[in-house]
């Protein structure tokens, strides 16, 4: 080694680059690695959603005048997946909204799904949420089957038919419980930006 000092140091620097870039690449999440808080304190482990047939996560603001006409459905449509062993859960992306005002929300719609925190927009950025409403319907493995709209009950930014004719999320749901193709994988999600 006393020979090649410099060639010792160039190798011992591109071994620590690499060693780099496998922390980096270790550090990808899957679905069932997320941990998040819950409005009400406890820490909801996204592993326990392995016993559950599929999950549907939803994106929430409690200021979202979409979130507000849809609270009816999202009820609703809760009561359907859990008929199927599917479990619903709301998250709200940032740090713009007071958990108190989170819980009036909640309370307000009666909400029987948890409403979990993402402040540093970890799961969000990872599942690709950018508006609310917005739901994700993920398998039993943690792969994202269909995202975008509900339904088309909105089909544009302040208008609304008087009742949905196409229910996007759960014709999805039917798809994947009858081991079906998938209608469509996404829609365009309409609704108020994350922030």
């Amino acid at each position: 080694m006393k020979k090649y000092p410099l060639l010792f140091a160039f190798l011992l620097l591109w071994a620590f680059s690499f060693s780099g870039c496998r922390k980096e690449t270790s550090d990808v999440r899957t679905y069932h690695d997320f941990a998040l808080r819950t409005i009400d304190g406890d820490t909801f482990d996204f592993a326990q959603l392995k016993s559950y047939r599929a999950s549907v996560v939803l994106f929430l603001q409690p200021e979202c005048p979409f979130c507000h006409t849809y609270s009816r459905t999202f009820r609703e449509v809760d009561s359907i997946l859990r008929q199927h062993h599917i479990r619903l859960l709301g998250v709200v992306a940032g740090k713009n909204f007071p958990i108190a005002e989170i819980k009036e929300y909640r309370d307000r719609y009666r909400f029987a799904f948890p409403i979990l925190l993402d402040p540093d927009f970890k799961l969000t950025r990872w599942i690709k949420a950018t508006i609310t409403p917005q739901v994700f319907l993920m398998d039993q493995q943690g792969k994202k089957l269909y995202h975008g709209l509900l339904d088309n009950w909105a089909y544009e930014i302040g208008k609304v038919r008087a009742r949905a004719t196409e229910f996007y999320l759960l014709e999805a749901v039917h798809a994947y419980l009858n081991n079906q193709p998938q209608p469509r994988d996404s829609t365009q999600a309409l609704g108020c930006y994350i922030e």
